[in-house]
């Protein structure tokens, strides 16, 4: 047996397909619409001295440690200084493109940067320690806690 369509089948198969088509331009425009909006709201570069490096302060019984996170930098490039009991870490974070490049986006930061860090109590300055290895800073120091006699202190 074969099936007839009616010309109000037809008509409704015809419908179906243009609303598929018309929901799908919609869904095509949405999404560039989407697109440029990211694109306006989240900068394409940022300015180039924003690099703040973060860092983990870790201690033990006997250490102190300062772990920062500095990529694409070089031992050359990271100067580390004590004043008293502030320790400072301070480097440049270049971004350097070569000939005929442009930025499309630039999202990592560079620039130079300085951190401070107050040292404890009970550390020992002079033996502080560096090592640089992958992108990571390490800063060590051993801490050494004197055990303090008790004095009796007489009241008069």
């Amino acid at each position: 047996m074969l099936c007839k369509q009616t010309p109000t089948a037809m008509k409704t198969t015809a419908d179906l397909h243009e609303l598929g088509e018309e929901i799908e331009k919609h869904v095509h425009k949405i999404g560039q619409e989407l697109y440029d909006f990211v694109d306006r709201v989240v900068p394409k570069h940022t300015q180039a001295k924003d690099f703040r490096p973060e860092a983990d302060i870790i201690v033990t019984d006997s250490t102190y440690s300062i772990v920062m996170d500095l990529p694409g930098l070089t031992k050359k490039e990271i100067a580390i200084t004590r004043k008293q009991d502030v320790l400072t870490i301070r480097g440049d974070r270049e971004i350097e493109l070569q000939e005929g490049q442009e930025f499309k986006r630039q999202e990592r930061k560079s620039g130079a940067f300085m951190r401070s860090f107050a040292l404890p109590e009970g550390s020992d300055a002079s033996k502080i320690t560096a090592t640089f290895r992958n992108g990571v800073l390490t800063v060590q120091l051993p801490l050494h806690h004197e055990d303090e006699q008790s004095t009796h202190i007489p009241v008069q």
